[in-house]
C-alpha cells in the first residue's frame, strides 16, 4: 500500500515484538491522579515518536509553547498486550514522567493506536470484551481523555477486527459516560485530494451503528502517489471530507461537520519523494483550518520538524524541505 510507509520511518523498534515486552522495567505512579485539562475547541497535536525519548515533548514545549502532543504509537506486543511500539510498557516511568510533567504545564496527550508497522490490538485481540480491556488498560493507566485510533493498509480492509474494535470502544465510551466520565475518540484515515475512500467510509458507517461516538475524523494529506501542491491537496481533501461526513452524521450542521475535521500532513519530504509539504503549504493549511473551524491539525512527526543537512531527502530525523526548528509546530499552532 503507498500509505504505509509514512511509518516505515524510524520503526525498527516496533519489531521488538519479543517476550521482552512482558519484562518492561519498574514503572512510575500513574499518571497524574487526575486527567489533563483536555483539550480547547480548536487544537494542534502533533505525532510524538514513542521510539524517540520523552523530553521531545518538553523541548518542543519549552521551545515553541505547544502544549498538546498524540503519542504514536500503541500496538500488540506480546499477544493481546497494549504497548508502546510493540516493545515498551504504557506506563514507563520516562513516559509516565513526561505526560505528568506536560499536565503540569497545562497541556495534554492523545494516544494513538495502530499506524502502519505492527500488530494493530484491533487485529490481535480476536473478542470484544478482550480488546475493550487492552484499551481501558491504556485509557486508565494513563488517565486519558481522548485517544486515536490510525488504521490503514491492510488493517483497514479487515472488517471483522474494524467492527470488534467499534464494538469494544462504543462498550467502553458508554461504561465511562455512566461512571461520569468521557473519552474522545477520533479515527486518523489515509485520504485523496477527492476524500475518503470506500473502506474509511465503510469504518465509519460501522462505527455509527455500533453507538460509537466519534469526535473527529483525522486524515493523512500525505503520499498521494504523485507530485503535487500539497497545500491545496490537503484543503482539497478537506472540503471532500466535509461533504463525506455530512452524508454519514446527517444532523450535523455545516460548523458541526468542519468542527469534526483533522488534518494531518507529513512534513517536507513525503515518502512519496516528489511530493513536498514546505512551509509555504503549512501556512495554506492552517489559515484554511482557522477559516473554516476545523478542530485539530497535526502532523507527522515532532522528531522530523527541523532541516536536514541538505534539502531533498527523506529521513526520520528532519523534514529534507527549508525550514527552522519547530517552524512546523509554530505554523500549525
Amino acid at each position: 500500500m503507498r500509505r504505509i510507509s509514512r511509518y516505515v520511518l524510524g520503526i525498527a523498534a516496533t519489531l521488538s515484538t519479543t517476550v521482552a515486552v512482558l519484562a518492561a522495567p519498574a514503572s512510575a505512579a500513574p499518571a497524574v491522579a487526575n486527567p489533563g485539562p483536555g483539550f480547547p475547541a480548536r487544537y494542534s497535536a502533533p505525532y510524538a515518536e514513542t521510539w524517540n525519548s520523552p523530553s521531545a515533548l518538553a523541548n518542543a514545549r519549552n521551545a515553541t509553547g505547544q502544549k498538546y502532543f498524540t503519542l504514536a504509537f500503541v500496538i500488540a506486543g506480546s499477544g493481546c498486550t497494549a504497548t508502546f511500539n510493540g516493545d515498551t510498557s504504557i506506563t514507563d516511568a520516562s513516559w509516565t514522567s513526561a505526560i505528568n510533567s506536560l499536565r503540569a504545564a497545562g497541556g495534554d496527550v492523545i494516544v494513538s493506536f495502530g499506524g502502519a508497522s505492527g500488530t494493530e490490538l484491533g487485529a490481535a485481540c480476536t473478542s470484544v470484551s478482550s480488546l475493550k480491556a487492552q484499551y481501558k488498560r491504556v485509557v486508565d493507566n494513563l488517565n486519558l481523555t481522548r485517544i486515536d485510533l490510525d488504521i490503514e493498509g491492510s488493517t483497514l480492509d479487515n472488517t471483522a477486527a474494524n467492527d470488534r474494535r467499534n464494538k469494544a470502544l462504543a462498550q467502553l465510551q458508554s461504561d465511562y459516560a455512566a461512571a461520569g466520565r468521557h473519552l474522545d475518540v477520533q479515527y486518523t484515515l489515509p485520504v485523496n485530494p477527492t476524500g475518503l475512500e470506500q473502506n474509511s467510509i465503510s469504518l465509519l458507517n460501522n462505527a455509527k451503528s455500533n453507538g460509537l461516538t466519534v469526535n473527529l475524523v483525522n486524515i493523512m494529506t500525505m503520499d498521494y502517489g504523485s507530485a503535487m501542491d500539497m497545500g491545496k491537496a490537503a484543503t482539497d481533501a478537506a472540503t471532500a471530507l466535509h461533504t463525506q461526513l455530512g452524508k454519514i452524521w446527517t444532523t450535523k450542521t455545516s460548523a458541526q461537520l468542519w468542527a469534526m475535521e483533522g488534518n494531518t500532513p507529513m512534513i517536507g519530504v513525503n515518502d512519496t519523494q516528489s511530493e513536498v509539504f514546505s512551509t509555504a503549504n503549512a501556512s495554506t493549511l492552517a489559515n484554511f483550518a482557522a477559516s473554516k473551524g476545523i478542530q485539530e491539525l497535526s502532523f507527522w512527526s515532532l522528531g522530523r520538524d527541523k532541516a536536514c543537512s541538505s534539502n531533498g531527502q527523506l529521513s526520520d530525523s528532519c523534514s529534507g524541505t527549508s525550514q527552522s526548528s519547530y517552524q512546523f509546530t509554530r505554523t500549525l499552532r
